[in-house]
């Protein structure tokens, strides 16, 4: 309930009121398919966060990582990053949103609309599934169009805190080993120039099990990148 609450109050302050776009975009640039799966089924109380820094930086200086201990800032999401995109179960439009924050602090963001197209999880699925375009990151087509690399990072977790004196426990896991101090803001870069799949079998950089929740252990996912 207090992480309804904070969920629910969170939303309201970065939007100004209980309205959400209707979302998704018509026009075809750049298309990018998340997917995780976890090792139990999704948890619509649970939040699951997938942040990306859109700086056409190739080289990956920095990008998005996980909030895992006070001051909380945002809550969810610390370092660089530009977008979101968040599924839980209190969020209309299938439970998925596309967010853009409005500055460097993370603190203030708004929502820009739904993936063009994802995939609800039921009661027993494991895996979450969306789409987006590059022009949910930059709306005007041309410029989606000269997105050629992004920073992202997945991160879920059980609660995402904005009270600076909330003591803790958080649950949480992202990219890289989370049981590892020096492993836990492995984002990865992006390649949006050419079509390919990511994949963690090939890159090896989330393990199984270094989250006790395993609603909240990521131990498999793939980013495919569609180009015209």
């Amino acid at each position: 309930m207090l992480r309804y609450a904070a969920c629910f109050v969170s939303l309201l302050l970065v939007s100004g009121c209980a309205r959400f776009p209707s979302g998704g975009t018509g026009t075809f640039t750049k298309r990018i398919k998340f997917v995780i799966r976890l090792a139990a089924p999704v948890d619509p109380d649970y939040i699951y966060v997938f942040a990306l820094r859109d700086a056409n930086d190739p080289t990956g200086t920095a990008g998005p990582q996980p909030v895992i201990a006070p001051p909380w800032g945002n809550g969810f999401v610390a370092g660089s990053a530009t977008h979101f995109v968040r599924y839980d179960g209190f969020l209309p439009n299938g439970g998925y949103g596309v967010f853009k924050f409005v500055d460097a602090t993370l603190l203030n963001y708004f929502q820009t609309g739904i993936p063009v197209s994802f995939v609800t999880p039921g009661p027993n699925d494991f895996r979450l599934e969306f789409e987006v375009d590059a022009t949910q990151l930059r709306p005007d087509p041309a410029q989606a169009l000269k997105l050629n690399y992004l920073q992202v990072n997945l991160l879920t977790m059980d609660i995402a805190p904005t009270d600076p004196n909330y003591p803790g426990p958080k649950f949480w896991d992202a990219l890289g080993d989370s049981r590892l101090p020096g492993s836990i803001n492995d984002f990865i870069t992006i390649d949006l120039t050419t079509s390919r799949i990511y994949r963690n079998s090939e890159l090896q950089i989330e393990p199984e099990g270094d989250v006790s929740d395993p609603a909240l252990d990521i131990v498999d996912w793939t980013i495919e990148i569609r180009t015209q």
